[in-house]
């Protein structure tokens, strides 16, 4: 495509200047009157082979993109289709591209943590909602001004794997980067985008590529078939440990690798500190040995006759020219792989787009891999009892929570691919309490023309605390009592629901708030025989810890605002007593006082801590990713109040005030980052991440822990 758009309007956007284009799309800079911005707006590019429902595919793959909600995805603004011009519009990142940044040498191990963590957040956002990007690589990680990561592309890999420019059954990803069941033409989930970023952090770390050679192919080939380079054999000043996490990051299996991009964060950063890594419990399989493929060294390479600008500073930018790479000679390609599916390949040709950055022998492409092996695309039966397990397929629908006047009360359902239903034959959608039998049924779902369904419901109690499966059933009519036609289901684990129960609304661990009245679980009246005591309600875990640490908040302000170091040392008392939930005497004046409620914050967080390990041993992959953000939440709640502590003990060897001034701001700015996080990353937003969210970010966190994946279930 050349620079004819610039000059035209699309929409309610005026293409002002032309910033890039590649093999799927060119980028425009483009104004926005109306709100007085600019936008980026990405082209798709036009393909005689774009299959009729493709423009279908597109808004429904667009709805999908446009529900992402990160801090560190991109969003999109909007899309439209003008004339036969597909279009996508999102914010104009001006700061630059990972790959930017990368040009200018390795980049240091702590810096590349945050930048890790950022993506990883993002990425992990994307997979519970079943959501796989298949095209991570630093040209689609943005950096904005602040140098703040933003995650861009997501969906551009999936559509055009069905937009024609591949043959049935090909996709899209780049040589450098991709995962090898990528490579083989397989079925990919959220490890593909893992062993992806694997490769990133790799090159982020070492300056340099893992997997290098003269072509694609042989690049491929060796994502398939070799080891990654050990990290410390490029970079010996770096952890040694950084060669393991590194290694199960970029494991051939996917079943081998990090589940979840959060735990690949948590190793990285347990290697930079020295600390042991985490088990890892993956399934090792056994290989095939691929060491004796071999792919043709000098394939024929037609370029295409469009330039493309160097400019990446700008999102969704694909830079250099479009590669295509054929068979020179009559002789089929030698077959890539060891596995079943080879037996049945005729022809494999690979049809690769690079993306050419200029960076020596560096491959920056992008490859469209095809088969005339169509694979089946039957949903995935999920078992009643087996949802809770971990389930690579993409669902088919999710369900999320949130809160509305109670904690969780609010519960949207998005489902894709649905049949029209009639006004006699409807989706009647059912919540399910599987210890205790309890339904609930929901208003009906309706779908739109486009297979599309989505409800919102709010309940007067919490749905998350009260009912752990959710199923969808055809019925005709309203009724109470759903038939045993299960169309889609999922669920979390009763564990899990009653663990988020004591954690956000009530535990007999938590500070008494009154006493149960009537007869007991047990049965009978007061006086008589079998009359129980009934156990005292308390509130939540997060309520008493809560609690407790409002109160040492004040009190470490008490502290700094003493004039007298006697006062100070009294308020010190004070608040390492509340937080530790004892009586020591630390001033020495014969009495050890605790003007709490003589719990301690410590207590509570170590029952958070406790109730979420017994939830994540036997919980799904999945929901052990959101366990993990409450996890993060407390182990920094748990990291201030030791610093706290450790800050006002030196009042007490103190002779007078100006000794500990400094100790006494930092002992008030950590107490109150126990409540309410620090926004550590400044973007105005406390997230999960180490350093970041306190105590009162785990209500938000904790409510998602609460969110389901519908599946389909057998017929």
């Amino acid at each position: 495509m050349s620079t004819s758009l610039i000059g035209r309007k699309l929409g309610k956007y005026q293409i002002v200047e032309l910033i890039g284009h590649g093999g799927m799309a060119t980028v425009y800079k483009a104004y926005q009157s109306d709100v007085d911005r600019y936008v980026a707006v990405k082209v798709l590019t036009p393909h005689p082979g774009h299959q009729a429902g493709f423009v279908d595919r597109f808004r429904q793959e667009a709805r999908t993109i446009a529900r992402l909600q990160h801090p560190h995805i991109l969003p999109l603004y909007d899309y439209g289709d003008e004339d036969g011009i597909l279009f996508l519009v999102t914010p104009y990142i001006d700061g630059g591209s990972l790959a930017d940044k990368m040009r200018r040498g390795a980049i240091p191990p702590e810096e590349t943590l945050k930048l890790l963590e950022q993506i990883a957040s993002a990425l992990d956002q994307a997979h519970r909602q079943g959501i796989i990007h298949r095209d991570i690589k630093p040209d689609n990680v943005l950096l904005n001004r602040e140098g703040f990561a933003l995650l861009a592309d997501f969906g551009i890999a999936k559509l055009m794997e069905g937009s024609g420019m591949t043959t049935t059954g090909g996709l899209i990803g780049t040589p450098a980067y991709i995962a090898p069941e990528q490579a083989q033409n397989a079925a990919v989930d959220g490890r593909a985008d893992i062993y992806s970023l694997g490769v990133v952090v790799y090159e982020m770390l070492a300056g340099q590529q893992p997997y290098r050679s003269e072509t694609p192919v042989q690049v491929i080939l060796k994502h398939l078939t070799e080891a990654p380079p050990r990290l410390s054999s490029v970079k010996a000043d770096l952890p040694a440990a950084l060669d393991t996490v590194l290694e199960r990051a970029l494991a051939k299996e996917a079943a081998d690798r990090y589940q979840t991009a959060g735990i690949f964060v948590d190793d990285f950063h347990r290697a930079l500190k020295g600390e042991p890594l985490l088990p890892n419990v993956a399934t090792t399989k056994t290989r095939p040995d691929l060491s004796s493929v071999s792919l043709p060294v000098n394939p024929t390479v037609r370029l295409s006759s469009t330039n493309a600008p160097s400019d990446t500073q700008n999102p969704l930018t694909t830079t250099g020219n479009t590669t295509i790479i054929t068979n020179a000679g009559p002789s089929p390609w030698i077959l890539i792989g060891g596995f079943a599916l080879i037996a049945a390949l005729l022809v494999l040709v690979l049809l690769v787009l690079i993306n050419q950055q200029n960076q020596g022998d560096n491959v920056q492409a992008t490859a469209v891999i095809a088969s005339n092996t169509e694979t089946g695309g039957a949903a995935t039966t999920v078992p009643r009892t087996a949802v809770a397990a971990a389930n690579v397929s993409a669902p088919d629908g999710t369900a999320r929570f949130s809160t509305q006047a109670i904690l969780g009360d609010t519960i949207r359902i998005e489902m894709e691919n649905l049949q029209p239903s009639g006004a006699e034959n409807v989706y009647a959608v059912w919540m399910e309490n599987t210890s205790s039998g309890e339904l609930l049924r929901l208003p009906d779902m309706t779908v739109d023309a486009f297979g599309d369904g989505a409800i919102i419901f709010t309940s007067d109690e919490s749905l998350i605390t009260h009912y752990n499966r959710l199923f969808i059933t055809r019925e005709q009519g309203d009724t109470d009592t759903p038939s045993e036609n299960v169309l889609y289901a999922g669920e979390t684990l009763p564990e899990v629901m009653n663990a988020l129960r004591e954690i956000l609304v009530s535990s007999p661990d938590g500070l008494a708030v009154a006493e149960s009245s009537g007869g007991s679980a047990g049965g009978g009246e007061p006086g008589s025989e079998n009359y129980e005591e009934p156990e005292a309600a308390g509130s939540s875990l997060l309520d008493g810890a809560l609690t407790e640490a409002e109160v040492a908040m004040r009190h470490a302000g008490l502290a700094a605002g003493s004039t007298t170091i006697g006062a100070a040392q009294t308020h010190a008392e004070h608040t390492i007593n509340i937080l530790q939930g004892t009586t020591e005497d630390f001033n020495g004046n014969g009495r050890g006082e605790n003007p709490g409620r003589g719990v301690g914050t410590i207590f509570f967080i170590d029952a958070i801590d406790e109730r979420l390990t017994s939830a994540a041993a036997i919980a799904s992959p999945e929901v052990q990713s959101q366990i993990e953000l409450i996890r993060v939440c407390v182990a920094n709640a748990r990291g201030w109040i030791n610093d706290v502590i450790a800050a006002e003990s030196t009042f007490f060897t103190a002779a007078d005030i100006a000794e500990v001034s400094q100790e006494m701001g930092e002992s008030t700015m950590l107490a109150a980052a126990i409540i309410e996080g620090i926004d550590l990353n400044g973007n105005g937003t406390v997230e999960p991440f180490e350093g970041e969210c306190g105590l009162a970010q785990i209500r938000d966190f904790g409510v998602s822990v609460a969110n389901i994946s519908l599946f389909a279930q057998a017929e």
